[in-house]
């Protein structure tokens, strides 16, 4: 009995310290007609880290592609001697609808990058921090959205950190046929 105790006890205590590891708000799943074309708009980078938006927004395509989106349009940016200098080229969420609006999408991917890095430490371990909202195009309405971070173990890299959290966002979105 008391063996049985301590090993329920371990197992609460894995359970507690593995789910201190994310933070999530995620909405459920829209129930919306027509949620086959997205037009992804590139991530807006509030962290300190050059080009984390333009990476985020790569993973965000990849798995929506992965979850049967076939209509994903992708804005391509074009990249100039000063925007190595000046960090990277960014597009205001105005700019972004604008462009997702003539792309003939029915939805838009917005979103915004709030951490990205790893921990001053001896461990060192990646954070990400992320947040997306979909957007109606024709109506101009926010119909979903979720939030959320997450830290890795020091042998993690930020971007699979950041792969596993876009991915448990992204898993309400599925697209219409």
């Amino acid at each position: 009995m008391k063996r049985k105790l301590v090993s329920q006890g371990a197992a609460l205590l894995l359970a507690t310290s593995l789910s201190a590891c994310s933070t999530l708000d995620v909405g459920k799943s829209p129930k919306l007609a027509d949620l086959h074309s997205i037009a992804v708009v590139p991530m807006i980078n509030y962290t300190e880290t050059p080009d984390a938006g333009q990476r985020a927004t790569s993973i965000a395509q990849s798995i929506l592609h992965q979850k049967g989106f076939e209509q994903l349009y992708i804005y391509q940016q074009e990249r100039t001697a000063n925007a190595l200098i000046m960090n990277s080229v960014e597009l205001s969420t105005t700019e972004g609808l604008k462009w997702a609006r003539s792309t003939g999408a029915s939805y838009a991917l917005t979103g915004a990058v709030e951490e990205w890095r790893y921990k001053v430490g001896v461990d060192g371990e990646p954070v990400a921090g992320l947040t997306f909202t979909l957007i109606d195009l024709e109506s101009g309405q926010a119909v979903w959205s979720a939030t959320g971070s997450r830290s890795g173990w020091s042998r993690s890299g930020v971007s699979g950190v950041s792969q596993k959290l876009t991915n448990q966002l992204l898993a309400p979105l599925s697209p219409s046929r």
